[in-house]
C-alpha cells in the first residue's frame, strides 16, 4: 500500500512528464518560428509573422544567439525530464535524483545567463537601438535575476541533501 505522499509525488512526476516536452517543443518552436519564419520574402513581397520581425539580414545571428540559451534549458528539463521518470522506477530519493536536480538547476542557471550575455546580439538582429553601442543591447531583468537566485538556491539545497547522503554512506560503513 503506497503512501499518500508518495501516491502524490507519482502523481506530481507524471504531469511533470507530460509538461516537460510540452516545454521543450516550445522553445524549440518559438526559437524555428522567430528567427527562421518571422520575415519571409517572396518576390517583392513580405510576409511578417510578428510585430517586431527580426531584420532579414540579421536573423542567421539573433538564431545562433538564441540556440545557445535554449539548448541549455533544454539539457535542463531533459534532466529535470530524467528525474521525474526515475520517481516512477524508484522508492525513495537517491543520489541520482539529487545529481539530476543539480545538473537542472546549473543548467538552467547557464541557460539564463547566456541568454543575458547573448541578449545584445537578439536585440541587434531584431533592429533595436541599432545607432548605440552592442553592450547597451544587454537587457537584464527582474525574472532573470529572479530565476537565477532560485536556481542558485535549488543547486545549494541539493548539494545539502547530497552531503547527507554522504554522511550516511560513511555512518553505514564505518559500523
Amino acid at each position: 500500500m503506497e503512501s499518500s505522499r508518495k501516491s502524490w509525488l507519482r502523481i506530481a512526476s507524471a504531469a511533470f512528464l507530460v509538461t516537460i516536452p510540452i516545454l521543450a517543443a516550445a522553445i524549440l518552436a518559438g526559437t524555428v518560428t522567430y528567427w527562421g519564419l518571422g520575415i519571409h520574402e517572396i518576390g517583392d513581397n513580405t510576409i511578417v509573422l510578428y510585430d517586431a520581425p527580426p531584420v532579414a539580414e540579421r536573423r542567421v545571428y539573433g538564431l545562433l544567439a538564441t540556440l545557445v540559451p535554449a539548448a541549455l534549458l533544454i539539457y535542463a528539463l531533459w534532466q529535470l525530464f530524467r528525474m521525474f521518470l526515475g520517481f516512477n522506477t524508484i522508492d525513495h530519493v537517491d543520489t541520482r535524483t539529487i545529481v539530476r536536480l543539480k545538473a537542472f538547476s546549473l543548467f538552467t542557471f547557464l541557460g539564463v545567463l547566456a541568454a543575458f550575455l547573448l541578449s545584445g546580439v537578439m536585440r541587434w538582429a531584431i533592429g533595436e537601438f541599432d545607432n548605440a553601442p552592442l553592450w547597451t543591447h544587454l537587457g537584464f531583468s527582474a525574472a532573470h535575476a529572479a530565476v537565477m537566485f532560485c536556481t542558485a538556491v535549488i543547486y545549494v539545497a541539493a548539494s545539502i541533501i547530497d552531503e547527507g547522503y554522504a554522511y550516511k554512506r560513511e555512518t553505514e560503513e564505518y559500523v
